[in-house]
């Protein structure tokens, strides 16, 4: 009966160990998917700052038609920057942990426990 037991739960082991790979496996593509995007966005708001400082020297130093075509390239990049990284963001909050092998886990811990109590009390039972 024990090594039945063992056998069981080697076997349990194993499917827990499948299941919360493939669960994690999702749960990672979603995340790398929204910190690329997050990062995207920060990579285009730097860009959009940088182009921002441009156009405040420029500005400052002659005033020229060339300051307004320097405020339209940053207001365009500030306004994707910060597009993408809400998207970004957004995709990080759809991240969870994996919640079928939790549970699974849970039922399995309870299944364990009362096999074992069940086998000690027959082997006391017949002693």
């Amino acid at each position: 009966m024990v090594s039945e037991f063992i056998a069981q739960g080697r076997h349990l082991v194993r499917a827990e160990f499948t299941l919360a790979r493939s669960e994690l496996k999702s749960e990672a593509r979603k995340a790398a998917a929204g910190g690329g995007m997050l990062a995207a966005g920060a990579v285009v708001t730097l860009l959009g700052a940088m182009t921002l400082v441009a156009f405040l020297v420029i500005a400052l130093a002659n005033v020229m038609p060339l300051w307004a075509s320097a405020l339209l390239i940053t207001g365009v990049l500030l306004a994707v920057g910060v597009g993408v990284g809400v998207v970004g963001a957004k995709r990080l909050k759809t991240v969870h942990p994996p919640q079928k092998t939790l549970q699974t886990l849970k039922e399995d811990s309870q299944w364990a426990s009362t096999t074992m109590r069940s086998a000690k009390s027959r082997m006391h039972g017949h002693a």
